[in-house]
């Protein structure tokens, strides 16, 4: 899993640089055609996997959703989107970051809905990806609601619950 992660973080940061107008030396731009060809991509999110698919497969993640940090179940990967199963999917169209931790390392993908289908969803990667070390134990911080404040008095409503 680290090795996937790795790849597609690499690809994803050199696609972004493209995408932005930024020029690529020789070597990445031979590294991100090598990715490329490496990492199944078809433009599109990752499609619905098929019908014998175990709701306790897939590797744990955890996303921005519903005014809150929730956990889902990686089920796909791609160069253009990942493939998701969780509890309550999100809206198409809805912005979220998707945290992957893999060992000492933690990947954030900012994603979008590209399509719901039932509890699996199939988002697309949009922007710049950042890969970060854990320093410290990792704790359950990410699936804790988001506490809204406003500085003084009472915490801000949030009615996305």
């Amino acid at each position: 899993m680290r090795e996937l992660m790795e790849l597609l973080c690499d690809y994803l940061t050199l696609d972004h640089r493209l995408t932005c107008g930024q020029r690529l030396s020789p070597a990445q731009h031979a590294r991100w055609l090598a990715l490329q060809g490496a990492l199944p991509g078809t433009g599109n999110a990752p499609g619905p996997g098929p019908s014998n698919e175990r709701t306790d497969d897939g590797v744990r993640v955890e996303l921005t959703a519903h005014g809150r940090f929730d956990g889902a179940r990686l089920m796909g990967v791609s160069r253009d989107g990942l493939r998701l199963r969780l509890r309550q999917p999100l809206a198409l169209g809805t912005r979220t970051l998707v945290r992957v931790v893999v060992g000492r390392t933690e990947y954030v993908y900012p994603c979008v809905v590209a399509w719901c289908d039932g509890h699996v969803m199939g988002v697309c990667f949009d922007g710049r990806p950042e890969r970060a070390a854990v320093l410290g134990e990792v704790s359950g911080e990410w699936q804790s609601p988001l506490k809204l404040e406003t500085g003084w008095g009472v915490p801000a409503a949030c009615g996305l619950a």
